[in-house]
């Protein structure tokens, strides 16, 4: 089993990049429970990583790559409990979207749970008329996507990150939303009428539900983990006191290109 996060930082020298990324990890390690996470708790922790500079890119990488294992996680344990709103807010629905009206000068921040028609249900008597009135009279802009796509998009265009861990991690989020859709698609709104339901149901149909369910496999987030603690214990090898480290991608712990699924638990 892979250890928390514990670099026992020699006294006479620590580096302010290697020090704010442990302490960043440590108490990310201490809130990675279920309960805890949400998407605020990401957006809070993704705005506290960058806004600390500069980070060398491979403990920066790697720790954007701990925090993607929590929101797979999380969005999992989401569409495992038919909360299948949550796992729309980090999957699919843009956290702010403007909308440019001709003839205006500032944009107008799109409800994010209202459909357009609602929110605009003043502009025509009807929803064909306001389907009519967005089509002529405005655009959309994505400002921000959601958080899984935005965090996997910067994951891919890292140059750190391998492509085995990346198709894993594309693979792991189809599943999610495959297991949501399937849920809702099958009239299910709450996790306890479909306890209720599966206690009568036949064999063949207990037994496909129990495949569609994704169990939480957290072997990534500290195999991760393990990486940075590797990377930052040959940085203090080679870096005296006052050195200046410098990213280099020739000797940067790479994740495994045969990994294909995380249960597979190869890092670096």
């Amino acid at each position: 089993m892979t250890v928390p996060l514990d670099l026992n930082l020699r006294e006479d020298y620590v580096d302010p990049n290697l020090e704010f990324i442990v302490n960043y990890n440590k108490t990310l390690e201490k809130d990675a429970k279920l309960s805890r996470l949400n998407e605020k708790f990401f957006e809070d922790k993704m705005a506290e990583l960058d806004a600390f500079c500069p980070i060398r890119e491979e403990a920066y990488f790697f720790t954007r790559l701990r925090l993607h294992e929590l929101l797979l996680l999380c969005a999992a344990n989401y569409a495992n409990n038919f909360e299948f709103s949550a796992v729309g807010d980090l999957m699919f629905n843009p956290r702010l979207i403007l909308i440019h009206i001709k003839g205006c000068h500032d944009p107008v921040i799109k409800e994010r749970h209202t459909p357009l028609t609602a929110q605009f249900i003043d502009k025509a008597g009807s929803h064909i008329g306001v389907i009519d009135w967005l089509k002529k009279e405005t655009t959309l802009e994505i400002r921000e996507k959601p958080l899984i796509p935005h965090s996997f998009e910067l994951l891919k265009n890292s140059g750190f990150i391998s492509k085995g861990y990346l198709d894993s991690a594309q693979s792991r989020a189809i599943r999610i939303a495959d297991l949501s859709a399937f849920l809702s698609c099958g009239g299910f709104e709450e996790r306890l009428a479909f306890d209720q339901w599966l206690k009568s149901a036949s064999q063949n149909d207990q037994s496909l539900m129990a495949s569609k369910f994704i169990r939480l496999d957290w072997k990534l987030f500290w195999e991760a983990g393990s990486l940075i603690n590797d990377l930052f214990y040959e940085s203090r090898k080679s870096s005296p006191p006052g050195k200046e480290l410098s990213p280099s991608k020739s000797t940067v712990p790479s994740i495994s290109s045969n990994q294909v699924h995380a249960s597979s638990g190869v890092l670096g």
